[in-house]
């Protein structure tokens, strides 16, 4: 028997391209032939672990094969899934709801509807799988079967992260003593960057003026258009950092400095920053939307409303309070250990022998 992922894009560092590496890396333990394929790959080491999407045609027809079908974004590759002979399981990681992107990228926004409007065409796989059970709960009602839903989540690729090099020119910012507030992940509408904005603009002028907010992530325009502009209006300067889209050695160093890791976020299907901020012992404060506190569980702060002011007296609070800060550290530190690669094999292993009974 062979295991094949399909993805629509695989890129090195991507949420997505992790969890079906470490499926792969796992079923290569068991000895199992198994493949990788996707639409696009992005970079030299991507397309080594990725073949094209066109690749798996010559294993439809297998009935003893095994087919995995990470759902994200709309791609046409998803009509190898309706149409293989496999055994079929689909991961559905979310796909952002359209109206965040219609302001500014139509193109994306359609991508988006489709993406979601495809769902229930899924429903002749053996077994749905959301990353989060936020993600379950969508293909239960977008009309799959929920007696054979599961959830598995994201193993967090944190070990690429905690290398002992460090971006000097990074951390030379970083060490000027400011209180350093962090944000990481695409800067797109969903994300609220503009409300992370105005938080930071009332704590840096009303509460600590020795801050600093810095944004690591892709910019998606004409939205980063707009978030300039709002920077400019509210005179933040270099208290504001964008650093785009950054490698693992600089992204590890931003973790490793910051005071307090921050989420506005509308809409997650797991959100990894925030597990990657709990392993570097970042107190996280984020907003309670989509998976964000299943994926937080007891840990961190998780707030439901954006009260600049208030979150700003608490974000103080915790800064200058060893203790609280201690306690949100080790609660964050014990969270963890529920996404350990331990449970995850255990997870995968029994989802896996369900499908051979």
């Amino acid at each position: 028997m062979r295991v094949h992922q399909i993805l629509a894009h695989f890129g090195m560092g991507d949420a997505v391209s992790n969890q079906a590496l470490a499926i792969h890396r796992v079923l290569q333990g068991w000895d199992l032939e198994c493949h990788i394929y996707a639409r696009s790959r992005d970079g030299e080491m991507a397309s080594r672990l990725a073949l094209p999407d066109t690749e798996y045609q010559k294993y439809r027809k297998n009935r003893e094969d095994l087919l995995i079908y990470h759902h994200s974004i709309y791609c046409e590759n998803y009509r190898e899934f309706l149409i293989s002979r496999n055994r079929k399981v689909l991961i559905y990681h979310n796909i952002t709801p359209a109206e965040f992107f219609e302001p500014y990228d139509q193109e994306v926004a359609d991508q988006c509807r489709k993406g979601r409007e495809i769902l229930p065409l899924f429903a002749e796989g053996e077994l749905f799988l959301g990353v989060s059970e936020y993600n379950r709960r969508e293909l239960v009602e977008a009309g799959l079967p929920e007696d054979r839903s599961e959830v598995l989540p994201i193993l967090p690729d944190l070990q690429r992260l905690r290398g002992e090099k460090s971006d000097p020119w990074l951390k030379r910012i970083f060490m000027d003593g400011k209180t350093n507030l962090l944000f990481v992940g695409r800067v797109m509408p969903n994300k609220r960057v503009e409300d992370l904005i105005c938080l930071f603009h009332y704590y840096h002028r009303v509460i600590n003026v020795k801050s600093r907010l810095v944004i690591a992530g892709g910019l998606f325009y004409p939205y980063v258009s707009r978030l300039h502009a709002l920077a400019c209006q509210l005179d933040l300067g270099d208290n504001l950092l964008f650093l785009g889209k950054i490698g693992d050695i600089s992204l590890g160093t931003c973790y490793r400095h910051a005071d307090f890791y921050l989420s506005m976020s509308e809409h997650e299907g797991f959100c990894v920053p925030l597990l990657e901020a709990f392993s570097f012992g970042v107190p996280v404060f984020a907003y309670s939307a989509g998976a964000v506190p299943e994926t937080m569980g007891q840990a961190g702060v998780v707030f439901e409303e954006k009260d600049y002011p208030l979150l700003s007296e608490l974000l103080e609070n915790v800064r200058s309070d060893r203790l609280i800060r201690e306690r949100i550290i080790n609660a964050q530190n014990l969270r963890l250990e529920d996404f350990s690669e331990e449970s995850f094999n255990e997870k995968l292993s029994s989802l896996f022998w369900r499908l051979l009974k």
